[in-house]
């Protein structure tokens, strides 16, 4: 009896469709990432340049009773986005030992590591996004010029710029005094060491900001009714976070250790917000001494006194998060990714696997206004 096989070119097809399905929707910014406007991270899909439409909502009285409606119409205000996808692409070679396998084989050698890589290149650009500025015009990296097609690393006077044009959507430690308007260096060094870290209650004045910024953001909506915001924060925020939500959540959580989140970990919740530990967030601030583009990239290697790693008062290090409504981030899809055979090399000694991906990921920015989000810094010194 002779035992049925899958054909190694359906087995090569099925890979490629687990990969595009992980890269749309794995991670973790995954659970955000759709098509819709009620999407976080709002997908479009476009070989070429895409845009991401605003319809900004009705405001004037309108009219009642008898009056005339004609020639008292609203101008229905809408703007639009633009993303540039781009080519992503990495590979690796294998040698005649590996190539002597099956196709099947070789790419099921060569998918751990490309997948990751892409699956990561995807994830550290979506956090440069939530990071990024506009300015007169200009979009700019907190720090660093790897990140969305044509993006450039900000100065200071582009942070200053964007500090004042987002009076209501940016936060500096627990009150928001902490901003000076226009000055976003001054406002950092405000952010103190005991009163500045991240509590429950700056996650209330946040969700209230969110509510009565203009435009306001949007909240996501989940079963239809109930409205969430998302705050994505590094560990050490995570961390004083979690110490501030200790008692209620040990007189208010559920009482069996398979529900309660003192015993289960992961997201915490609190009043309408899911809070989300990315901890990549801490390797743009801190570096991890690999190299990468991410490394650093706002903390030492940001513009002169913004630096997040010695930015508050007294030289204090500062944390970053970001509190998300919908639209927040946009994700321009050019092509999924796709994987492909190089051509014997080296004296037919050597042939290679690469993979490549075109996109673009930015924060959605209207009259200079980020749009789903509102930034937040907080202290949140290293553990010691």
């Amino acid at each position: 009896m002779a035992n049925s096989t899958v054909a190694p070119a359906n087995q090569v097809t099925r890979f490629q469709k687990e990969v595009n399905r992980e890269y749309v929707r794995g991670g973790r910014f995954g659970p955000y990432i759709g098509k819709t406007t009620e999407a976080i991270i709002q997908v479009k899909q476009d070989l070429k340049k895409c845009s991401i439409p605003l319809v900004a909502k009705l405001s004037s009285a309108g009219v009642n009773g008898s009056s005339t409606l004609a020639g008292q119409e609203e101008t229905l205000a809408n703007y639009a986005y633009t993303l540039q996808p781009t080519y992503w692409r990495n590979g690796v070679l294998v040698d005649n030992e590996e190539n002597e396998k099956s196709e099947f084989e070789l790419f099921t050698e060569a998918k751990p590591a490309l997948q990751n890589w892409g699956m990561e290149k995807k994830r550290d650009q979506i956090i440069q996004a939530m990071g990024a500025i506009e300015a007169s015009g200009t979009y700019a990296n907190y720090g660093g010029t790897e990140g969305a097609y044509g993006s450039v690393a900000a100065s200071a006077g582009n942070m200053d710029t964007w500090n004042a044009a987002n009076q209501d959507r940016v936060l500096y430690g627990a009150a928001k005094g902490n901003n000076t308007s226009g000055n976003h260096t001054s406002s950092l060094s405000a952010v103190d060491t005991s009163a500045d870290k991240l509590t429950y209650s700056t996650v209330t004045l946040l969700k209230r900001m969110a509510k009565q910024a203009n435009p306001l953001i949007r909240p996501v909506m989940l079963k239809g009714d109930e409205p969430w915001y998302v705050f994505f924060v590094g560990s050490y925020a995570f961390r004083d976070l979690e110490a501030s939500l200790a008692t209620i959540h040990q007189n208010a959580a559920p009482r069996s250790m398979k529900d309660n989140v003192l015993f289960t970990g992961g997201d915490l919740v609190y009043n309408g917000v899911i809070i989300k530990e990315v901890p990549e967030i801490d390797i743009f601030i801190d570096g991890d001494g690999s190299g990468s583009p991410w490394d650093g990239v706002w903390g030492a290697n940001a513009a002169s006194g913004d630096g997040l790693d010695n930015g508050g008062d007294g030289g204090s290090r500062v944390g970053i998060g970001f509190f998300c409504g919908a639209q927040a981030v946009g994700f321009g899809l050019g092509r999924m990714p796709s994987y492909k055979r190089r051509k014997e090399d080296d004296y037919e000694h050597q042939s290679g696997v690469g993979i490549s991906m075109k996109h673009d990921l930015k924060k959605t920015f209207y009259n200079a206004k980020q749009h789903g989000m509102i930034t937040h810094f907080h202290s949140a010194a290293a553990d010691a």
